[in-house]
Parts: C-alpha cells; sequence; structure tokens
C-alpha cells in the first residue's frame, strides 16, 4: 500500500502536464481528487485492520495520513507550475504546425 501510495504520488507532475497540454483545469483537478479518495480509502482500511489493537495503532495510522495529506497538499500548490509548462508546450508545438 505505501509503495503504491509514493508511485501514484510521483505520477503526479507528469498529470499535471498532460492537463496542461490538454488544457483542461478539470484534469488538472481530478488527478489530486483520486489520489486524495485513494489516501482515505487506504486509511480506512489501515484503522480497519488495526481492529482492537491498542489506540497507539491507530495513532500511528493517524500520522501516516497527516503526512500523506501534507505532501499531496505540498505538490497541490506547486502544481500550476507543471500545468502552465503543458500549456506553454501546446502552444509551441501548435505553433510549429
Amino acid at each position: 500500500m505505501f509503495h503504491l501510495t509514493r508511485r501514484i504520488q510521483t505520477v503526479l507532475p507528469l498529470a499535471w502536464i498532460v492537463a496542461g497540454l490538454a488544457e483542461s483545469l478539470a484534469l488538472l483537478m481530478a488527478s489530486s481528487v483520486i489520489v486524495l479518495c485513494w489516501l482515505v480509502l487506504r486509511h480506512l482500511r489501515i484503522v480497519g485492520l488495526v481492529g482492537v489493537a491498542p489506540w497507539a495503532s491507530v495513532g500511528f495510522a493517524r500520522h501516516v495520513m497527516v503526512d500523506d495529506l501534507l505532501r499531496l497538499a505540498g505538490r497541490v500548490v506547486i502544481s500550476p507550475l507543471p500545468y502552465l509548462v503543458g500549456v506553454q508546450m501546446r502552444h509551441f508545438i501548435l505553433a510549429a504546425l
């Protein structure tokens, strides 16, 4: 689960460049929303697996969730930059044709 989350978050800048190439703000938001849904589902699964374990395990699950949400928030803050790179690439490609 954790390795998959890192891979998904690593692909986000590429998804934002593709959204810029398509000039679609919906794609820009959709990629971050999909990652957010994945994080919530993963958190619920971790808490479900903890079951009757001590509260410390639930605390660890919350810590992991907060850490991932902060990473996602940081990447969303810089998302306009790759998006604008994609838009500029689209303009250069269309100008060359």
